[in-house]
C-alpha cells in the first residue's frame, strides 16, 4: 500500500479517491464521494504505517516514524 500511495502523483491519487468514494457513497448520507475516498485513503496509509512500524526493532523505528510524520503532512 505504501509503495503504491508513493508512486501516484495528485492527479492519480485523487482518481484513486474518486473511485473509492463513489462506492462508499452509496452507503452514507454524509459527505461527497472524493471526500470519503480521501478519507479512506488516509486511513489505509496510517494502516499500513501501524503494521510496518509494529514489527520494527526501537531503535530502526525512530526513522520510520520521522518519515510517516513525513508522510502524513505531505498527505
Amino acid at each position: 500500500m505504501l509503495s503504491f500511495l508513493a508512486e501516484v502523483d495528485d492527479q492519480q491519487r485523487d482518481a484513486v479517491a474518486k473511485v473509492i468514494g463513489d462506492a462508499l457513497s452509496h452507503d452514507t448520507l454524509i459527505a461527497g464521494g472524493r471526500y470519503l475516498g480521501r478519507l479512506w485513503l488516509r486511513d489505509a496509509e496510517t494502516t499500513a504505517w501501524h503494521v510496518l512500524l509494529a514489527g520494527r526493532r526501537l531503535h530502526e523505528a525512530a526513522d520510520d516514524r520521522k518519515r510517516f510524520f513525513e508522510a502524513w503532512g505531505n498527505a
